[in-house]
């Protein structure tokens, strides 16, 4: 086997840093603001960004515009685990609701693979889904009370975050663009954090903190929206630092009118 040249070696070692010390930085500012503003938090780009950033890296500004207006569209598949999830987690236990949802997500990756969305379809979908997938979900009492998270939880989360960013972004190519995008927005953050909040926290937190994620999908929305059109015209530096830029708007705005509901 060939070694790596510096430049591969260095894109690897982002791929292995960047999205899980987004995920920790996420985590350990979550367990402070509550579930729904955790929830709006882990909804930041923070692994579907690198993979994002990855995939146009190596496979260049029109492959990356396809893979992220494939993303915009993966947000439906992203809202049937946040649907599955919450209903099924009011009867059971985690290890049965995480299969269901997971199989969920990925019976909706499967249907828009076959239908090829449009753009104009996917810009629909990722602007449906936070303003329409809140208002279909439970809306549990949460216990007062601030859970401390561990340095093993926190490491899971982060090891996660980072097979993922790997896994997809090396099945790029055999994958295509369209099933990559549709395959950036995997619930890995969402996936984790749920769990844990479910396991520590009761079912309830764990509902919340997926209301707070599907609202917090508008600033996925925008920053996938901005590289589907922007790549191509305005080059891969000016794209990204757009689409961070409209991601980081959008939850600041959320953010802000989650903090003053909340009681």
């Amino acid at each position: 086997m060939s070694a790596l040249s510096p430049g591969d070696a260095a894109v690897f070692a982002s791929k292995i840093v960047l999205a899980p010390a987004l995920i920790a930085g996420v985590s350990v500012a979550g367990q402070r603001l509550g579930a729904r503003l955790a929830g709006s938090l882990t909804a930041l780009p923070v692994v579907a960004g690198p993979i994002a950033l990855f995939i146009a890296l190596e496979h260049g500004a029109e492959f990356g515009s396809r893979a992220a207006c494939g993303a915009l569209a993966g947000e439906l598949s992203l809202a049937a685990f946040c649907l599955a999830y919450p209903y099924a987690s009011l009867r059971w236990r985690w290890f049965v609701c995480l299969p269901l949802a997971l199989g969920a997500f990925a019976a909706g990756t499967l249907a828009l693979d076959a239908v090829d969305p449009s753009l104009a379809v996917a810009t629909a979908a990722g602007f449906a889904v936070p303003l329409g997938v809140p208002h279909l979900l439970p809306d549990p009492h949460v216990a007062a009370g601030r859970r401390v998270i561990t340095r093993g939880e926190l490491a899971v989360r982060m090891v996660a975050g980072a097979a993922l960013v790997v896994a997809v972004t090396a099945a790029a190519s055999a994958l295509g663009p369209r099933l990559a995008g549709l395959l950036t927005p995997f619930p890995v953050a969402a996936s984790v954090l749920t769990v844990f909040s479910h396991r520590g926290q009761g079912a309830a937190f764990a509902v919340q903190l997926l209301r707070g994620l599907c609202r917090g999908l508008l600033g996925m929305t925008g920053f996938f929206l901005v590289l589907t059109l922007g790549l191509e015209a305005l080059g891969l530096a000016a794209a990204f630092a757009l689409a961070c830029a409209a991601a980081l708007a959008t939850q600041a705005v959320l953010v802000a009118r989650l903090r003053r509901a909340a009681p």
